[in-house]
């Protein structure tokens, strides 16, 4: 008969060394690495110029992040990507003007791109796309794509990633937001930016081998890495408020039972006195610094803003806004300036830190998105403020990697309150090894 404690000892031993040989594949750090392109050619050249660079650190990644400007040859770039990396999953979005990286600002003649690879085992990717044609169910398409990331990578509808990836369509974004915190859970981690090109039009969407026009596209990434994100406005309060009376969808009407032009207009100080819209609408981008905003207050008592920028002034007093407006809602005055504009951007990485509760020598990496409404008031191709505002988020990373794009809206996550989609704001998020 054998011995009772060798049994128990040679079982004990054999538990020990299944752990020893699990542990790695559970503990393998993430790893991130860059690469970016502003080759004239676009297309197979400048990826192929974006892959060389990535490859210095990190050979075959499970999940790339491409940020790139619209006329950049997208299906050469694709198809670059999917025969390079056939078993990788690919998530991206069409930016405005440029991108960023840990190297700066990226500006081609002819375009450019910058591509973020991730791998690591324990790490699970999932992605998927679908066009959004005018005037489709929004909100049905939007299920349907967070469904089949879920699916993409091997997981239930049911369970909750660690983050969501967002790229949406203009015009739709309250829908595809609020569809998302209908589907989710209040507080899932949520970094989007909206499509665009360089002339702020439509832009498209990337899903795998998938290039939509317009489109939506989600990454899920499951991992019991921490993660930390932010959306972050940077502006500041005037005291200055009131309740939506009238407006609808994205037309602000009345604000406390009064024209919403005339009420921007006394709380901006007689700014846009000298603009008149009763004849015809009239386009104003200068509001970036001065926009409107819903206010959520946190546990420390500090105000959260999420911007609506009025870009429109319409005849019969109402202001078309960057999002959708509800009756009986509070919108207040913001202001910021140039400075809160660059400041804001490392601000974020760090508030993104702090969500994650993430040291900086402990990041993996990030991504940024930055509105380029925002990067237009710096002077974007004209001054040095999108630069600095790159290098603020170059000192809040302390030489890990990033990538960033300039996107026509920004979604995030607060906090205690859910998902949302705004103007002029600054998402980011940061990974932890």
């Amino acid at each position: 008969m054998s011995n009772p404690r060798i049994v128990q000892t040679v079982t004990v031993l054999i538990s020990i060394a299944a752990l020893a040989c699990l542990q790695p594949a559970l503990a393998e750090p993430m790893e991130m690495a860059y690469g970016w392109s502003t080759h004239p050619d676009g297309g197979a050249q400048a990826t192929h110029e974006a892959i060389q660079m990535m490859q210095e650190s990190l050979e075959t990644p499970a999940f790339i992040v491409l940020y790139t400007t619209a006329d950049y040859g997208v299906e050469e770039i694709v198809a670059t990507l999917r025969s390079e990396f056939p078993d990788t999953k690919l998530f991206g979005i069409s930016a405005y003007k440029g991108v960023f990286t840990s190297d700066g600002l990226h500006i081609g003649k002819n375009g450019s791109l910058a591509i973020m690879g991730f791998s690591g085992e324990g790490h699970t990717f999932g992605v998927s796309a679908h066009e959004v044609p005018e005037g489709g169910d929004a909100a049905s398409l939007t299920r349907q794509t967070l469904d089949d990331a879920a699916a993409d990578a091997g997981r239930s509808a049911k369970d909750t990633p660690a983050l969501i990836l967002l790229g949406s369509m203009k015009g739709a974004e309250d829908i595809v937001v609020q569809t998302i915190a209908e589907t989710m859970p209040r507080d899932v981690r949520l970094v989007g930016g909206t499509q665009c090109d360089d002339g702020f039009s439509q832009g498209y969407v990337i899903g795998n081998d998938q290039v939509y026009r317009p489109g939506i596209v989600v990454a899920k990434i499951y991992t019991k890495q921490d993660i930390g994100t932010s959306f972050y406005s940077g502006f500041v309060g005037r005291k200055k408020s009131g309740v939506v009376t009238s407006g609808v969808g994205r037309s602000l009407k009345e604000i406390d039972g009064r024209p919403a032009q005339e009420i921007y207009g006394e709380w901006a100080g007689g700014a846009f006195d000298h603009i008149d819209a009763s004849k015809e609408s009239q386009v104003v981008l200068s509001t970036a610094v001065c926009p409107l905003a819903k206010a959520h207050e946190m546990p420390d008592g500090d105000l959260r803003y999420v911007l609506l920028q009025p870009w429109r002034f319409d005849p019969g007093g109402e202001l078309t806004v960057g999002c959708n407006i509800h009756v009986g809602e509070t919108v207040c005055y913001v202001e910021g300036n140039k400075r809160a504009l660059k400041k804001r951007a490392g601000a974020g990485v760090r508030d993104a830190m702090v969500n994650g509760r993430i040291k900086v020598n402990d990041v993996a990496g990030g991504l940024h998105i930055y509105c380029r409404g925002a990067a237009n008031t710096l002077g974007f191709g004209s001054e040095e403020g999108v630069e600095e505002m790159v290098a603020e988020i170059q000192k809040a990373m302390k030489g890990k990697p990033f990538i960033g794009a300039f996107t026509a809206g920004e979604q995030g996550t607060i906090p205690g309150y859910g998902v949302f989609h705004g103007n002029l704001m600054s998402s980011a998020v940061v990974f932890s090894k």
